[in-house]
């Protein structure tokens, strides 16, 4: 039985690495009672995939997890027995059956909530043409314009801060994270405060 669960990584629990957060839900799988699925080998752990990794000090109120069971379960137990192990900021929103392969994630839709003296259209401003960032990979740096990767851009201003919306590449060969553009803006703004708002397909809805 093949199982996604949709959660939420909201307060101090955002200071975890991703890879914590994986050590934590086998944890939390292995200490629910269900009859979940291990790999096979010298050192079997449990069959599970996340969507898109979080970067740590960054909040998601959209995170998706698959894993697998050896017998039919209904939706409502997993979700019970899952939720007594969730440790505080680690919320499920729901628990369904994957109606696409976790990996066919094509996009992410982020908040970044600024602190500075500048206004909305400042910041707007400062973003409006070239954005060249030095991006690195595993194996390499390189300057590049991420510009033309930011999409469908809303800039407002709330509570004496800016918040600007973007939606982001979000593909395993593809993915751009938000640092980026706080690291573009940071002789411009004391701080940022980033929170992942959902993931969506390569047709713009939100993965299922």
């Amino acid at each position: 039985m093949e199982v996604r669960l949709f959660f939420k990584k909201i307060g101090n629990i955002r200071y975890i690495s991703h890879l914590d957060l994986q050590r934590a839900m086998i944890r939390i799988l292995i200490r629910s009672g269900l009859d979940i699925t291990f790999s096979e080998g010298f050192n079997p752990h449990p069959r599970m995939a996340f969507a898109v990794p979080l970067s740590i000090y960054q909040e998601s109120e959209y995170e998706i997890f698959d894993f697998k069971l050896n017998q039919e379960t209904p939706f409502d137990e997993i979700k019970d027995k899952l939720s007594k192990g969730m440790p505080q900021g680690l919320d499920i929103i729901r628990v369904a059956e994957p109606k696409s392969k976790i990996s066919s994630c094509y996009t992410a839709r982020y908040r970044l909530t600024i602190t500075t003296a500048k206004s909305a259209d400042e910041i707007k401003e400062l973003l409006s043409g070239d954005i060249t960032i030095l991006k690195k990979t595993k194996t390499k740096e390189l300057l590049c314009d991420i510009a033309t990767q930011i999409t469908n851009r809303i800039f407002y201003e709330h509570d004496g801060k800016v918040i600007m919306e973007v939606t982001l590449p979000a593909e395993n060969n593809n993915y751009l994270n938000p640092n980026y553009i706080a690291e573009f803006l940071k002789d411009s703004i004391d701080y940022c405060f980033i929170r992942r708002l959902c993931l969506y397909d390569i047709n713009g809805k939100p993965m299922e």
